[in-house]
């Protein structure tokens, strides 16, 4: 699912040269979250909390210590 949200929308948007990955000059929106999105079930899932946001390579957003 990784692959349909990142690096497959930029092929299919013909972008893969500037988003799409995380690579040096590429467009950078992220969010990191608390959780292991890999191992973690559904219902763990819930209960995460996120800890900053990035858009275009800059962070808007950063949750309190």
């Amino acid at each position: 699912m990784f692959y349909a949200y990142t690096r497959n929308s930029a092929i299919a948007m013909n972008m893969l040269d500037s988003m799409g990955t995380i690579s040096p000059g590429k467009r950078a929106d992220l969010i990191l979250i608390n959780r292991d999105v890999l191992t973690d079930s559904p219902e763990e899932m819930r209960d995460s909390k996120i800890l900053w946001t990035m858009v275009a390579g800059k962070t808007v957003y950063r949750a309190a210590q």
